[in-house]
């Protein structure tokens, strides 16, 4: 199954979002300083005037290996930030300074 790369980066919002409500009241939070992805793509033109270009994330079965010689390596690094603040997010609270790394 193919899924649209836009698909996927709201998938993986919606994903930060949730550990974000989850970890409200945990005593330890994460901060998200970088998120790393390295995707395999196929990009689809479509022939319709408004449509555009399509980038389709390849899920590694079998139809992965069909499209190979059709696939793009894009590699994507992320910064998860609050809307209304700036502030990089935190998925509980950030330790750290309890790391020594502060």
């Amino acid at each position: 199954m193919d899924i649209e790369l836009a698909d996927l980066l709201a998938s993986l919002r919606s994903e930060i979002g949730r550990a974000r409500l989850e970890a409200a009241n945990e005593d330890v939070r994460f901060r998200i300083d970088s998120i790393d992805l390295e995707l395999q793509v196929t990009v689809e033109k479509s022939a319709e005037a408004n449509a555009g270009m399509k980038f389709w994330v390849v899920s590694l079965g079998g139809k992965a290996g069909a499209k190979s010689g059709q696939t793009h390596t894009v590699r994507l690094s992320l910064t998860a930030e609050d809307a209304s603040t700036g502030q990089k997010v935190c998925t509980s609270d950030d330790v750290t300074d309890l790391l020594g790394a502060g």
